[in-house]
């Protein structure tokens, strides 16, 4: 389905759901002079962006995923393009700062997760240290025991919760909590989240340090697990816990995180004093990949299923809804 724009008449457009997906298809629609309404009823502490790290990790996520697929793959690549001019305009229209970075991240793999990643041609353009003397820099203290590094030129990072502060302040004209408004429009684009249906939520747990002199410069990820440094904090992540919608934390899974962070990074141990410890629900679709495009209800659009890559992702997925939305017949 498509809107009908060839007398130039814009759609009235209403958009479910406030996290960081939501906002940014509302953040592009204005862009392209189409006011649309937001129905969001949650506070920016219950959003799944809100308890991530903002990492913009395309490359990395590219190689940890079971099985690569081509379209996320672009669509990642395409969000990575996006993101300089979507940080710069959101900055420049609400005045917060997002700590964007364009790069690098660091990665720790092992020595046979690089040979079947050469094998699959998966680690092109990648640059794979044989020692840490170039980064000890960046990553004071670093210890790699068996693995290697790689380094991801363009994998960078921004601070999610000031974007979605940013985006909440620049969209906060569109706000409803009438349903009322969703129900006349002649455009719905759902972004609920784990709450979709096809979606399950999947538990992250994670824990903030504060910052250190000694403390990594740069993200450092290995698997699941990461280390982000952020201007005030430094965040560690985190644990995978399928179908679990409690936000409740737990002392164990809390110190074997810190545990995995320091025996990578013995720094961290140092003065070491906890600022906050916390939990978001990332939605992950049944084949994990966004699910984006027309349902089969003719006026519904969804945007939603983008487990732990919805920061990394929402340019490029708010451009690919816009273009969808908008396209004339």
């Amino acid at each position: 389905m498509t809107s009908d724009l060839s007398s130039g008449a814009k759609p009235k457009i209403a958009i479910r759901g406030g996290g960081i997906i939501g906002l940014s298809i509302a953040f592009e629609l204005m862009t392209r002079g189409v006011t649309p309404t937001v129905l969001d009823r949650g506070d920016l502490k219950s959003k799944a962006s809100w308890a991530a790290a903002g990492m913009l990790s395309a490359r990395f996520e590219a190689l940890i995923e079971p099985l690569f697929s081509e379209d996320l793959h672009a669509l990642s690549a395409r969000s990575i393009r996006l993101w300089p001019r979507f940080a710069a305009r959101l900055q420049k229209q609400s005045d917060i700062s997002l700590s964007f970075s364009e790069g690098p991240t660091l990665a720790l793999l092992s020595e046979g997760s690089l040979s079947q990643l050469r094998a699959d041609r998966r680690l092109e353009g990648v640059d794979v240290e044989d020692s840490a003397e170039r980064l000890s820099a960046l990553v004071p203290s670093l210890k790699s025991d068996d693995k290697r590094f790689v380094v991801f030129p363009d994998d960078g990072q921004v601070d999610n919760r000031a974007v979605l502060k940013a985006l909440q302040q620049v969209c906060r004209p569109l706000f409803t909590d009438e349903e009322s408004k969703v129900e006349d429009a002649e455009i719905i684009i759902e972004c609920l989240g784990w709450r979709a249906n096809d979606v399950r939520p999947v538990k992250g747990q994670m824990v903030s340090l504060k910052p250190r002199e000694r403390h990594p410069l740069i993200p450092v990820r290995w698997g699941a697990s990461y280390i982000v440094p952020k201007p005030d904090r430094t965040i560690i992540g985190a644990t995978v816990e399928p179908d679990e919608t409690g936000l409740e934390t737990d002392d164990e899974q809390i110190a074997a995180m810190l545990n995995a962070a320091i025996n990578v990074c013995p720094a961290l141990a140092d003065q070491m004093e906890i600022l906050e410890r916390w939990s978001g629900l990332r939605p992950m679709a049944r084949d994990q990949r966004p699910m984006i495009g027309w349902t089969e209800v003719g006026r519904v659009f969804q945007a939603t299923g983008h487990y732990r890559n919805g920061i990394l992702l929402a340019p490029a997925t708010a451009e690919r809804v816009a273009d969808a939305v908008l396209a004339p017949i």
